[in-house]
């Protein structure tokens, strides 16, 4: 049975109704999750379980981020219909697609091409036009300097990459995974104000990891 004609027990109103409950209170962002088949990113093995506030497996051992971490990330960014928001690691696109309804432009880059090449076809099909993408190391930012408004990082890094600070606007957010020497991770959000970098530490989470990272902060 196509994922079309499946009946799910649970669905995106399901879903919606469960993230306000645990808290997210955004409406754009819950709007533009409304707006995104989230059973289109996962594998067909967990088709049934797509709209269930967990992460799921996807391809090159990554993974589709839980729903509420999604929101919860996408809302620390304060986003405008005007932004250009940079996203590290594309993964299924899930998250690439509702920060489409959310922002002018996004820019993404995976180090996966087998990903990247099925994420596209996901856009092409939700019609989602707004969207840049790349392949490649994320923590070099995007090549040619462009700045953004938002930068959002879906892989845990040990360290904040300096190519991504300097790819920030002033008053600009960066929410990035970050892991300690105990391989534990914090969620760190930086903002970006007259030069100086203010920080602040949210909640514990578990990401894949950044690869081919590069030190800094």
């Amino acid at each position: 049975m196509s994922s079309s004609n499946m009946t799910f027990k649970r669905d995106n109103s399901s879903l919606i109704a469960d993230l306000k409950i645990k808290g997210i209170s955004n409406n754009n962002v819950l709007e533009a999750i409304k707006k995104v088949p989230r059973e289109l990113f996962v594998k067909k093995q967990y088709i049934g379980q797509a709209y269930e506030n967990i992460p799921l497996p996807i391809d090159c051992e990554q993974t589709i981020s839980q729903p509420y971490v999604v929101a919860f990330m996408i809302a620390c960014l304060n986003i405008k219909k005007n932004y250009r928001i940079l996203e590290i690691g594309t993964g299924s696109g899930y998250q690439t697609a509702i920060l489409s309804h959310l922002c002018k432009e996004i820019y993404t880059i995976e180090i996966y091409d087998q990903l990247l090449n099925e994420a596209k076809k996901k856009f092409l099909k939700l019609n989602l036009n707004n969207i840049k993408t790349k392949s490649g190391d994320g923590a070099k930012g995007w090549d040619d300097k462009i700045l953004f408004d938002g930068i959002i990082v879906s892989a845990a890094s040990k360290n904040i990459p300096t190519e991504l600070l300097k790819n920030l606007k002033d008053q600009g957010y960066l929410i990035i995974p970050k892991s300690n020497f105990f391989n534990n991770q914090k969620l760190i959000m930086i903002k970006k104000s007259n030069k100086n970098y203010i920080k602040k530490e949210l909640f514990d989470v578990k990401f894949v990891p950044l690869l081919k990272e590069k030190k800094i902060f």
